[in-house]
Protein backbone atom coordinates (compact mmCIF):
# COMPACT_ATOMS: atom_id res chain seq x y z
CA UNK A 1 0.00 0.00 0.00
CA UNK A 2 1.43 3.39 -1.01
CA UNK A 3 1.69 6.36 1.36
CA UNK A 4 -1.13 8.03 -0.58
CA UNK A 5 -3.38 4.96 -0.20
CA UNK A 6 -2.57 4.79 3.50
CA UNK A 7 -3.51 8.43 4.01
CA UNK A 8 -6.74 7.98 2.04
CA UNK A 9 -7.72 4.95 4.10
CA UNK A 10 -7.03 6.83 7.34
CA UNK A 11 -9.19 9.70 6.10
CA UNK A 12 -11.95 7.26 5.20
CA UNK A 13 -11.76 5.59 8.62
CA UNK A 14 -12.12 8.97 10.34
CA UNK A 15 -14.99 9.87 8.01
CA UNK A 16 -16.81 6.58 8.71
CA UNK A 17 -16.38 6.99 12.47
CA UNK A 18 -17.54 10.61 12.35
CA UNK A 19 -20.57 9.73 10.22
CA UNK A 20 -21.46 6.89 12.59
CA UNK A 21 -21.31 9.19 15.62
CA UNK A 22 -23.41 11.78 13.80
CA UNK A 23 -26.00 9.20 12.69
CA UNK A 24 -26.21 7.73 16.20
CA UNK A 25 -26.68 11.15 17.75
CA UNK A 26 -29.30 12.21 15.21
CA UNK A 27 -31.17 8.91 15.63
CA UNK A 28 -31.28 9.25 19.42
CA UNK A 29 -32.36 12.89 19.13
CA UNK A 30 -35.09 12.01 16.61
CA UNK A 31 -36.45 9.00 18.52
CA UNK A 32 -36.36 10.50 22.01
CA UNK A 33 -36.70 14.24 21.66
CA UNK A 34 -37.99 15.19 18.24
CA UNK A 35 -40.29 12.40 17.06
CA UNK A 36 -42.50 13.74 14.28
CA UNK A 37 -40.13 16.56 13.40
CA UNK A 38 -39.62 16.58 9.62
CA UNK A 39 -36.23 18.39 9.72
CA UNK A 40 -34.88 15.93 12.29
CA UNK A 41 -36.16 12.96 10.27
CA UNK A 42 -34.33 14.29 7.23
CA UNK A 43 -31.15 14.74 9.26
CA UNK A 44 -31.60 11.22 10.65
CA UNK A 45 -32.05 9.68 7.17
CA UNK A 46 -29.20 11.63 5.60
CA UNK A 47 -26.72 10.80 8.35
CA UNK A 48 -27.46 7.05 8.25
CA UNK A 49 -27.32 6.99 4.43
CA UNK A 50 -24.01 8.85 4.49
CA UNK A 51 -22.62 6.36 7.01
CA UNK A 52 -23.53 3.36 4.84
CA UNK A 53 -22.17 5.00 1.69
CA UNK A 54 -18.87 5.79 3.43
CA UNK A 55 -18.69 2.20 4.67
CA UNK A 56 -19.31 1.02 1.09
CA UNK A 57 -16.50 3.26 -0.18
CA UNK A 58 -14.14 2.09 2.56
CA UNK A 59 -14.83 -1.57 1.80
CA UNK A 60 -14.36 -1.04 -1.94
CA UNK A 61 -11.05 0.77 -1.40
CA UNK A 62 -9.98 -2.07 0.90
CA UNK A 63 -10.78 -4.57 -1.86
CA UNK A 64 -8.72 -2.53 -4.34
CA UNK A 65 -5.70 -2.44 -2.04
CA UNK A 66 -5.97 -6.17 -1.32
CA UNK A 67 -6.28 -6.95 -5.03
CA UNK A 68 -2.87 -5.34 -5.71
CA UNK A 69 -1.02 -7.64 -3.27
CA UNK A 70 0.60 -9.72 -6.04
CA UNK A 71 1.54 -6.60 -8.04
CA UNK A 72 3.42 -5.21 -5.03
CA UNK A 73 5.13 -8.51 -4.21
CA UNK A 74 6.33 -9.06 -7.77
CA UNK A 75 7.64 -5.52 -8.15
CA UNK A 76 9.77 -6.07 -5.05
CA UNK A 77 11.11 -9.30 -6.55
CA UNK A 78 12.12 -7.54 -9.78
CA UNK A 79 15.38 -6.49 -8.13
CA UNK A 80 16.52 -10.13 -8.02
CA UNK A 81 14.49 -11.54 -10.95
CA UNK A 82 14.67 -9.40 -14.11
CA UNK A 83 12.30 -11.82 -15.89
CA UNK A 84 9.49 -10.23 -13.88
CA UNK A 85 9.75 -7.05 -15.93
CA UNK A 86 6.37 -7.78 -17.51
CA UNK A 87 4.75 -6.81 -14.19
CA UNK A 88 5.22 -3.14 -15.09
CA UNK A 89 2.95 -3.63 -18.11
CA UNK A 90 0.13 -5.57 -16.46
CA UNK A 91 -3.31 -3.98 -16.87
CA UNK A 92 -5.26 -2.75 -13.86
CA UNK A 93 -8.97 -2.41 -13.29
CA UNK A 94 -11.66 -3.46 -10.83
CA UNK A 95 -10.59 -5.45 -7.71
CA UNK A 96 -11.73 -8.84 -9.05
CA UNK A 97 -9.80 -8.26 -12.27
CA UNK A 98 -6.68 -7.17 -10.39
CA UNK A 99 -6.82 -10.22 -8.13
CA UNK A 100 -6.98 -12.58 -11.12
CA UNK A 101 -4.25 -10.75 -13.06
CA UNK A 102 -2.04 -10.87 -9.98
CA UNK A 103 -2.64 -14.58 -9.51
CA UNK A 104 -1.60 -15.19 -13.12
CA UNK A 105 1.46 -12.96 -12.74
CA UNK A 106 2.62 -14.99 -9.74
CA UNK A 107 2.81 -17.95 -12.11
CA UNK A 108 4.72 -15.89 -14.67
CA UNK A 109 1.72 -15.31 -16.92
CA UNK A 110 1.08 -11.93 -18.54
CA UNK A 111 -2.52 -11.21 -19.56
CA UNK A 112 -3.45 -8.32 -21.83
CA UNK A 113 -7.01 -7.48 -20.80
CA UNK A 114 -10.29 -8.52 -19.20
CA UNK A 115 -11.61 -9.37 -22.67
CA UNK A 116 -8.74 -11.86 -23.06
CA UNK A 117 -9.84 -13.73 -19.94
CA UNK A 118 -13.53 -13.60 -20.82
CA UNK A 119 -12.76 -15.02 -24.27
CA UNK A 120 -10.48 -17.81 -23.00
CA UNK A 121 -13.05 -18.83 -20.39
CA UNK A 122 -15.53 -19.61 -23.18
CA UNK A 123 -13.22 -21.49 -25.55
CA UNK A 124 -13.55 -25.20 -26.19
CA UNK A 125 -10.35 -25.36 -28.26
CA UNK A 126 -7.05 -23.70 -27.39
CA UNK A 127 -3.85 -23.31 -29.40
CA UNK A 128 -0.54 -21.91 -28.19
CA UNK A 129 2.42 -20.59 -30.16
CA UNK A 130 5.45 -22.63 -29.20
CA UNK A 131 3.59 -25.68 -27.89
CA UNK A 132 5.19 -28.92 -29.14
CA UNK A 133 4.39 -32.55 -28.41
CA UNK A 134 7.98 -33.07 -27.32
CA UNK A 135 7.60 -30.64 -24.42
CA UNK A 136 7.64 -31.98 -20.88
CA UNK A 137 4.13 -32.18 -19.48
CA UNK A 138 2.40 -32.22 -22.87
CA UNK A 139 0.47 -35.45 -22.26
CA UNK A 140 -0.85 -34.52 -18.81
CA UNK A 141 -1.72 -31.03 -20.02
CA UNK A 142 -3.76 -32.54 -22.86
CA UNK A 143 -5.45 -34.92 -20.42
CA UNK A 144 -6.39 -32.26 -17.86
CA UNK A 145 -7.59 -29.86 -20.55
CA UNK A 146 -9.82 -32.66 -21.83
CA UNK A 147 -11.29 -33.07 -18.34
CA UNK A 148 -11.98 -29.33 -18.36
CA UNK A 149 -13.80 -29.66 -21.67
CA UNK A 150 -11.04 -27.98 -23.69
CA UNK A 151 -9.10 -29.40 -26.65
CA UNK A 152 -5.50 -28.38 -27.37
CA UNK A 153 -5.14 -27.99 -31.14
CA UNK A 154 -2.07 -27.49 -33.30
CA UNK A 155 -2.90 -24.36 -35.32
CA UNK A 156 -2.57 -21.16 -33.32
CA UNK A 157 -3.93 -19.13 -36.24
CA UNK A 158 -7.39 -20.66 -35.78
CA UNK A 159 -7.58 -19.70 -32.10
CA UNK A 160 -9.30 -16.34 -31.35
CA UNK A 161 -7.22 -15.94 -28.17
CA UNK A 162 -3.49 -15.61 -28.78
CA UNK A 163 -1.27 -17.48 -26.29
CA UNK A 164 2.48 -17.89 -26.52
CA UNK A 165 5.11 -19.78 -24.55
CA UNK A 166 8.28 -17.80 -23.94
CA UNK A 167 9.72 -14.68 -22.36
CA UNK A 168 7.83 -11.39 -22.44
CA UNK A 169 9.00 -8.95 -25.09
CA UNK A 170 7.92 -5.32 -24.83
CA UNK A 171 7.45 -4.99 -28.58
CA UNK A 172 5.56 -8.22 -29.29
CA UNK A 173 4.22 -9.21 -25.87
CA UNK A 174 1.22 -6.83 -25.90
CA UNK A 175 0.12 -8.38 -29.19
CA UNK A 176 -0.69 -11.63 -27.38
CA UNK A 177 -3.56 -12.18 -24.98
CA UNK A 178 -1.45 -14.39 -22.73
CA UNK A 179 2.34 -14.77 -22.49
CA UNK A 180 3.43 -17.83 -20.46
CA UNK A 181 6.87 -16.53 -19.50
CA UNK A 182 7.99 -19.64 -17.59
CA UNK A 183 7.82 -21.52 -20.89
CA UNK A 184 5.85 -24.38 -19.29
CA UNK A 185 3.08 -25.93 -21.34
CA UNK A 186 1.20 -26.93 -18.18
CA UNK A 187 0.65 -23.23 -17.48
CA UNK A 188 -2.01 -23.29 -20.19
CA UNK A 189 -4.14 -24.95 -17.53
CA UNK A 190 -3.59 -22.04 -15.15
CA UNK A 191 -4.54 -19.52 -17.84
CA UNK A 192 -7.81 -21.35 -18.56
CA UNK A 193 -8.54 -21.92 -14.86
CA UNK A 194 -7.97 -18.27 -13.87
CA UNK A 195 -10.00 -17.04 -16.84
CA UNK A 196 -12.93 -19.15 -15.69
CA UNK A 197 -12.60 -17.87 -12.14
CA UNK A 198 -12.53 -14.29 -13.43
CA UNK A 199 -15.61 -14.85 -15.60
CA UNK A 200 -17.52 -16.46 -12.75
CA UNK A 201 -16.74 -13.85 -10.10
CA UNK A 202 -17.26 -10.95 -12.52
CA UNK A 203 -20.70 -12.27 -13.39
CA UNK A 204 -21.54 -12.85 -9.73
CA UNK A 205 -20.42 -9.32 -8.82
CA UNK A 206 -22.55 -7.83 -11.59
CA UNK A 207 -25.61 -9.81 -10.46
CA UNK A 208 -25.11 -8.68 -6.86
CA UNK A 209 -24.68 -5.06 -7.97
CA UNK A 210 -27.94 -5.21 -9.94
CA UNK A 211 -29.68 -6.74 -6.90
CA UNK A 212 -28.26 -3.95 -4.69
CA UNK A 213 -29.58 -1.30 -7.07
CA UNK A 214 -33.01 -2.97 -7.19
CA UNK A 215 -33.16 -3.10 -3.39
CA UNK A 216 -32.13 0.56 -3.26
CA UNK A 217 -34.94 1.46 -5.66
CA UNK A 218 -37.47 -0.51 -3.62
CA UNK A 219 -36.37 1.26 -0.43
CA UNK A 220 -36.74 4.62 -2.14
CA UNK A 221 -40.25 3.75 -3.33
CA UNK A 222 -41.15 2.47 0.14
CA UNK A 223 -39.89 5.69 1.71
CA UNK A 224 -37.18 3.96 3.72
CA UNK A 225 -34.64 6.63 2.89
CA UNK A 226 -32.43 5.97 5.90
CA UNK A 227 -31.22 2.61 4.59
CA UNK A 228 -30.74 3.14 0.86
CA UNK A 229 -26.95 2.98 1.31
CA UNK A 230 -27.03 -0.37 3.13
CA UNK A 231 -27.48 -2.42 -0.07
CA UNK A 232 -24.46 -0.73 -1.70
CA UNK A 233 -22.40 -1.41 1.42
CA UNK A 234 -23.33 -5.09 1.25
CA UNK A 235 -22.26 -5.21 -2.41
CA UNK A 236 -18.88 -3.68 -1.52
CA UNK A 237 -18.50 -6.31 1.20
CA UNK A 238 -19.14 -9.00 -1.44
CA UNK A 239 -16.27 -7.58 -3.54
CA UNK A 240 -13.91 -7.83 -0.57
CA UNK A 241 -15.02 -11.43 -0.03
CA UNK A 242 -14.53 -12.25 -3.73
CA UNK A 243 -10.94 -10.94 -3.68
CA UNK A 244 -10.26 -13.05 -0.58
CA UNK A 245 -11.77 -16.18 -2.16
CA UNK A 246 -9.77 -15.71 -5.39
CA UNK A 247 -6.61 -15.45 -3.30
CA UNK A 248 -7.50 -18.68 -1.47
CA UNK A 249 -8.33 -20.54 -4.70
CA UNK A 250 -5.02 -19.66 -6.34
CA UNK A 251 -2.48 -20.14 -3.54
CA UNK A 252 -1.96 -23.87 -4.14
CA UNK A 253 -2.88 -25.12 -7.57
CA UNK A 254 -2.88 -28.81 -8.43
CA UNK A 255 -3.95 -30.69 -11.55
CA UNK A 256 -6.96 -31.97 -9.60
CA UNK A 257 -8.12 -28.56 -8.32
CA UNK A 258 -7.75 -27.05 -11.80
CA UNK A 259 -9.55 -29.87 -13.62
CA UNK A 260 -12.45 -29.89 -11.15
CA UNK A 261 -13.26 -26.22 -11.82
CA UNK A 262 -15.84 -26.05 -14.60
Amino acid sequence: MSVKDGINMRVLRVAVLSAFVLSFASSVWFLLLARGSVPMYIAHAVSITLTFLLIALYLFESAKIASFTAYRELRLRQTVDPDLGFVEYLPVGAPIFNACVGALARKGIYVRSADSMHSLAKLETVAVDGSLESREGYSITMSVLSEMGVELVGSAHSCPVKLILGSFDLETGPEFDFVLTHDKIAHILIAVYMSRIFAKYSKLSLILLVCALVVTAVLLIAGQFAYIGAAIALWSASVVLSVYRIERKTLRLTFKSVSNYK
